[in-house]
């Protein structure tokens, strides 16, 4: 048997407190909680607004920006700014999804804080939480998240 070239190489399961990062970046990832628990020095206070109340709560972890960073992605070379056509998509473990713009996370452009927490309120979370300091609800947080995919938008044709 043949296989295509464009085909996707296996990969094995993730761990239970893993996170893969994947799609058009340069070399696919994972990241394991407790290695990112490690060196999360980031903490925050955060207050957002649910159907019932106002809440807050402490949370530490890695900027989101910073890992991906490190596993950067493959920026559309016909753009002179490519990273303002990345969006990432993070989705958790019970199939909730959320939709960021590489910009508005960048320092540079929007500078939203979003981070991966590694803790909320003390406790040691087994998958990361996406953490939207900016955001007045807690909507776009995904809790157990397990999968990072960044996309590049191709631009129009017309």
């Amino acid at each position: 048997m043949v296989l295509s070239p464009l085909a996707p190489a296996q990969r094995a399961a993730l761990g239970r407190r893993q996170v893969l990062i994947t799609g058009d970046v340069v070399a696919e990832g994972v990241l394991d909680t407790a290695d990112l628990d490690a060196r999360a020095a980031a903490e925050q206070e955060v207050r957002y607004v649910t159907r019932r109340r106002c809440e807050v709560h402490r949370v530490r972890g890695v900027p989101l920006y910073e890992v991906l960073a490190e596993i950067p992605p493959r920026l559309d070379q016909r753009h002179k700014m490519g990273q303002l056509n990345v969006v990432v998509l993070a989705l958790s473990e019970d199939g909730f999804q959320v939709v960021l713009s590489l910009a508005e996370i960048d320092p540079e452009f929007g500078a939203c804080a979003a981070l991966l927490a590694t803790r909320y309120n003390g406790a040691v979370l087994d998958r990361p939480t996406l953490v939207m300091p900016c955001d007045g609800r807690a909507s776009r947080y995904v809790r157990g998240l397990c999968r990072l995919c960044v996309v590049t938008v191709a631009p129009s044709a017309g």
